[in-house]
């Protein structure tokens, strides 16, 4: 678990167990870089966060009195394909 504070909000992020610690800090480094936009997320809503390698994670955010987002899996780029 991480705790951030980020425009005065707490922000604490947990993770599932298909998570490695190095998967875990590369997820903690997108929601950082995503500032006071993440604060947008609803209860109980899930996101994809994409950086421009095309690596994801995808994020929940806990149905909680506190801002809880729980980091689902990391999806490598290598496994990510686009259909136009």
């Amino acid at each position: 678990m991480r705790k951030f504070y980020m425009n005065g909000e707490d922000i604490l992020i947990t993770c599932s167990r298909r998570i490695d610690e190095a998967g875990f800090a590369r997820a903690c480094e997108f929601v950082a870089k995503c500032d006071k936009a993440i604060l947008e997320m609803r209860k109980s809503s899930i996101i994809l966060l994409q950086d421009n390698e095309l690596n994801s994670i995808v994020i929940e955010r806990m149905n909680t009195d506190t801002f809880t987002l729980h980091v689902q899996y990391e999806i490598n780029c290598k496994n990510v394909f686009q259909i136009n």
